[in-house]
């Protein structure tokens, strides 16, 4: 475990409060009461009822919960965004913000492929990343790859709420989660590992050893270990292992150390975390409306990491 004694930097209180100051100001209102509840004993009540207003009545999430697709429809994709956020607020299965959610799932299941779709075609009528488009002659969006995105990040979420979700369903879908992972290379797209790790954090042994030891073998193959790349993108160290628990910070010590101290300088330079990819001169107006909720959404995060490895100062 990453410790003060082993000399890692700590933001102190000034560096902290600006920091505060730009989340407090720019942030959207979903994740300054997250910040709040994370950071300040603020109500779980009101984060979650700002997280209500991103779903949808048929459960599903959209609005702009993911930053990048700024359509209102629901999306399996934003939903695994707005389910992201209610295991933050540790929200049950029972809370109605879960259960319609679920319900939503339930009902956009594709028996034909054993899961579900990234997002329709209705993507194209919004402002959106230029890799959210619908292709409509290979009927997915370009970002469409193996099953495991977003599907095996779902099946995590049926094991962690099981008790409001058709048993035949979850077993179907882990038999597929099972298969899928034997295919993938070690090399595997960072996504993929991201999805895979979602599902090991809720799935019940012996299938999260059997994750566990797959991700293992690709994680320092796919994670960009030399910091002259943690401009561009891909997955940097704390990425792969978000707090001193995680069974991927034995393997990647040196490098979570080193990106810490890169990732507290850049904070304590900006005041803010960025995200480092933008939408190549597409919709350049609402970029400007989704890079900010990028940074505050991404500079909670970073703060929620930083605690994790005792880097704020007390």
């Amino acid at each position: 475990m990453i410790r003060r004694n082993d000399k890692v930097n700590v933001l102190s209180t000034v560096d902290y409060n600006r920091v505060r100051n730009f989340i407090m100001e720019n942030a959207r209102a979903l994740d300054v009461r997250v910040f709040a509840y994370l950071f300040e004993n603020g109500s779980q009540k009101e984060a979650a009822e700002e997280l209500a207003k991103f779903q949808n009545e048929d459960g599903g999430f959209g609005h702009g919960i993911e930053p990048d697709i700024r359509m209102p429809d629901s999306s399996p994709i934003a939903t695994t965004v707005g389910l992201q956020y209610a295991r933050k607020l540790k929200l049950t299965g029972g809370h109605r913000i879960v259960r319609k959610a679920l319900e939503y799932l339930n009902s956009e299941y594709d028996e034909s492929i054993t899961g579900w779709h990234l997002l329709g075609k209705e993507v194209n009528d919004h402002p959106h990343a230029p890799w959210w488009s619908y292709d409509h002659e290979k009927g997915h969006c370009g970002v469409h790859g193996t099953w495991a995105n977003p599907n095996a990040e779902i099946t995590g979420y049926l094991h962690e709420y099981e008790g409001y979700v058709p048993n035949e369903l979850i077993e179907k879908v882990t038999q597929k989660a099972r298969e899928e992972l034997g295919t993938l290379p070690e090399e595997m797209e960072m996504h993929d590992f991201l999805c895979y790790k979602r599902l090991m954090e809720s799935v019940q042994s012996p299938f999260k050893e059997e994750i566990e030891e797959k991700l293992k073998k690709a994680v320092r193959k796919i994670t960009k270990l030399n910091p002259g790349d943690w401009e561009g993108y891909g997955m940097k160290p704390l990425q792969a292992a978000d707090s001193p628990a995680s069974p991927f910070f034995p393997l990647l010590k040196d490098e979570v150390k080193e990106n810490l101290h890169y990732e507290m300088e850049k904070l304590r330079e900006a005041g803010y975390a960025s995200p480092n990819w933008s939408w190549f001169g597409k919709y350049e107006e609402e970029w400007v409306h989704a890079e900010k909720d990028w940074q505050g959404h991404l500079t909670v995060e970073l703060l929620k990491t930083l605690k994790e490895f005792g880097c704020l100062d007390d």
